[in-house]
């Protein structure tokens, strides 16, 4: 089905289209063309999601590659309007009995999408891995069961995984980040962080010349915390495990402490004359503090 509304404005050409069967069993691709910079929304189920820069082009290109699989299995829709893209692929429910044959290990479903580097971006993957690269702005992912892999991206940054790991490298901007079971590995220049692990070890690293704009913190319920900090970063520290010890390597300038046995341990102090809050801590897990 395809609805075009016409207008005298192209900015405000809007298209609708939901489709049910791909171009082929295994292909599907599709260019829209922009007027000013987008705003993304995208929704994929079983299948791998990479997001990448295409520099200053004026398009968005989504295509859907499927190996060892029919896409007629799969739901897509997309809309566009105006410089608002949606796009959504999932499997269709299956009604009854159903058995699924499958001869080949290596049936996978992809979609990948080139955008202009500025945007606003909200991606979700249900199940799935998650890639993104090259992009600035507005930018909000999350995956419920799959790896997110993170580079070169910057503005205000919402990364949120509940069940697999997170590798950001090369962010710059705010972050908020959580995994509720999944490894969290972070490195950039950054002017703030959120970061919760709920299962799963915690590793920041702030780059050279980052500094800290507004209080930041670090949290992990279950796994430890590795901190390494630029040397002549600025900052008030703030440090607890509740099961586990501290090890701090840092020029601080310690203005309170406390140890209680193998447990409850805690340090307060100054980096470089203090600056915004820095707050770390861990309920089940040792913090590592060191300097780049």
């Amino acid at each position: 089905m395809h609805i075009l509304a016409k207008s005298a404005s192209l900015a405000a050409v809007s298209l609708l289209a939901i489709t049910t069967l791909a171009q082929t069993d295994n292909h599907w691709d599709k260019t829209y063309t922009l007027y000013g910079q987008p705003t993304l929304t995208v929704a994929t189920g079983d299948s791998s999601l990479t997001i990448k820069s295409c520099g200053n082009c004026q398009t968005v290109r989504i295509t859907v590659d499927a190996t060892n699989k029919k896409l007629s299995e799969y739901r897509l829709e997309e809309v566009q309007s105006g410089n608002t893209i949606q796009f959504s692929l999932k499997e269709k429910p299956h009604v009854g009995f159903h058995v699924t044959m499958n001869w080949h290990n290596n049936s996978s479903v992809s979609v990948q999408i080139e955008t202009p580097a500025n945007l606003t971006l909200h991606a979700e993957t249900s199940d799935g891995d998650l890639n993104a690269s090259g992009l600035n702005g507005a930018i909000s992912l999350r995956s419920s069961d799959g790896h997110q892999n993170i580079a070169d991206v910057s503005g205000t940054l919402n990364v949120q995984s509940s069940d697999g790991g997170a590798d950001l490298r090369n962010v710059a901007g705010t972050l908020d980040a959580h995994t509720s079971d999944g490894n969290l590995n972070i490195s950039g220049r950054l002017d703030s962080v959120n970061l919760r692990t709920s299962d799963g070890s915690l590793t920041l690293e702030l780059t050279g010349g980052t500094t800290l704009k507004a209080d930041s913190t670090l949290h992990s319920s279950d796994g430890s915390v590795t901190v390494r900090l630029p040397r002549d970063l600025s900052a008030n520290l703030d440090v607890s495990s509740s099961d586990g010890k501290i090890d701090c390597n840092l020029p601080l300038t310690v203005e309170g402490f406390h140890s209680s046995g193998d447990s409850d341990h805690s340090i307060k102090g100054k980096l470089n004359g203090g600056g915004a809050l820095l707050a770390i801590h861990t309920s089940d897990g040792s913090v590592h503090l060191s300097s780049l």
